[in-house]
């Protein structure tokens, strides 16, 4: 596999105060599950001691919203925002902010326009709590009919995000994984308005089968809900093994996808060591996936088969469709630097790359490597009019990033 591999020397400032990265971890998060009993062990209390001078790190300058072609900025305001989303026809990039696992309070969804300043709104739950309910405006549930609860804004836990249109003009439907304590399910909204007015509404919601958890969503051309299952618990020391046993390149979970019509299914031949970011071709044919735990990104039919994987730099998260068509993959390439995060580090600089990858020939291009410095952990990547968006599960802040291009080639 050829790889053409560009290196970008990212600068950033930074506006804005730092804040406490407390860490719903996706394919570490037993660190945070099992902190107690592995502190009483003295094998465990050597390894802290050895990495702690790592876990003080110097602070990061103002976040810079508005960075100079090639350079890397930030904006700032979030807490452990996982995924982005673009949203053209909204004018907005919606972020998923995890669930803070110490501490108290839900995760929610925000909003950065695209036009004017982009300061981040929270869009759910609402302050004035609007939103929580379509019915009310007249508006029939969709899903599961058996979901007629919408997510509280203490137990509120979302996860990976995806959207497409509606027949409804101005009307965009909002898939997003959300996790216990809730439960495990795809919740659904519908985006309406644009910029600084847009609005979400909660409409339902297709709970996962027992046994799974969720990680990634995207939507088929026919309406199928496809999923990624990472593992079959993530509490505790069941969690704690199914993730080292991801780690070691053994299968965890697999792809399930959802239809009305017939409920859930699994995708034959898609088993894989924790299975991450899903992406679905535009005709509904070809599923893409991220398997975290083997360093892959693998291809196959959404009716199942054998999968085509091409090796990749790092531990690829999220995955999303770039304007030419190719796809893009977020990856982690600092694995020390990543637990140290977890472990506590503040702020998070644990370096990570952009890729591109042909969905034909899984051809992969390194278009964009980062120490961490101005964001650390990035697990996600979207495009719109000419920046990449980044997200971040373990940091306050979002990246943006506006290369400079010469007849549309990247150019970092």
């Amino acid at each position: 596999m050829s790889h053409d591999v560009r290196r970008a020397r990212t600068r950033s400032r930074s506006r804005g105060r730092e804040s406490t990265a407390r860490s719903y971890v996706r394919s570490t998060s037993w660190v945070k599950a099992t902190h107690a009993p592995l502190a009483q062990r003295p094998r465990f209390l050597l390894l802290v001691a050895l990495l702690a001078p790592g876990c003080f790190s110097r602070p990061r300058d103002a976040c810079n919203p508005e960075p100079r072609p090639g350079e890397l900025g930030t904006i700032c305001g979030f807490e452990n925002p996982e995924d982005v989303e673009a949203v053209p026809a909204a004018g907005v990039v919606l972020v998923s902010e995890m669930r803070a696992m110490r501490g108290k309070g839900g995760g929610a969804l925000a909003a950065v326009p695209l036009e004017g300043p982009p300061v981040p709104r929270r869009l759910f739950p609402a302050a004035d709590g609007a939103g929580e309910r379509g019915a009310g405006a007249g508006l029939s549930p969709v899903g599961d009919p058996g979901c007629t609860t919408s997510p509280r804004a203490e137990t509120f836990s979302p996860h990976g995000i995806t959207a497409v249109p509606t027949e409804f003009p101005g009307v965009t439907r909002v898939a997003v994984v959300g996790h216990r304590p809730l439960r495990e399910a795809i919740e659904l909204f519908d985006l309406t308005g644009t910029g600084a007015d847009a609005r979400l509404a909660w409409r339902g919601c297709v709970p996962l089968p027992d046994a799974t958890v969720g990680n990634d969503v995207a939507f088929a051309a026919d309406g199928e809900i496809v999923v990624s299952n990472f593992v079959p618990i993530m509490e505790g020391l069941p969690g704690l093994y199914y993730v080292l046993k991801g780690g070691l390149g053994r299968p965890t979970g697999d792809l399930i996808a959802w239809h009305p019509e017939h409920g859930w299914r699994h995708i034959p031949g898609t088993t894989a060591p924790t299975p991450n970011g899903v992406a679905v071709s535009a005709d509904g044919a070809v599923v893409f996936y991220s398997q975290t735990g083997a360093g892959q990104v693998a291809r196959v039919s959404r009716a199942g088969g054998t999968p085509e994987q091409t090796s990749v730099r790092g531990n690829p998260d999220n995955l999303s469709w770039s304007r030419r068509g190719t796809l893009l993959a977020a990856t982690h390439t600092d694995s020390v630097g990543l637990i140290l995060c977890v472990l506590g580090r503040h702020p998070c600089r644990a370096g990570w790359s952009l890729l591109e990858i042909d969905p034909q020939t899984l051809r992969v291009t390194e278009r964009l490597h980062h120490d961490g410095g101005a964001i650390g952990g990035v697990a996600s990547v979207t495009e719109v009019e000419g920046r990449y968006y980044f997200g971040s599960f373990l940091d306050d802040r979002i990246g943006i990033w506006r290369p400079v291009t010469t007849d549309g080639a990247l150019r970092p």
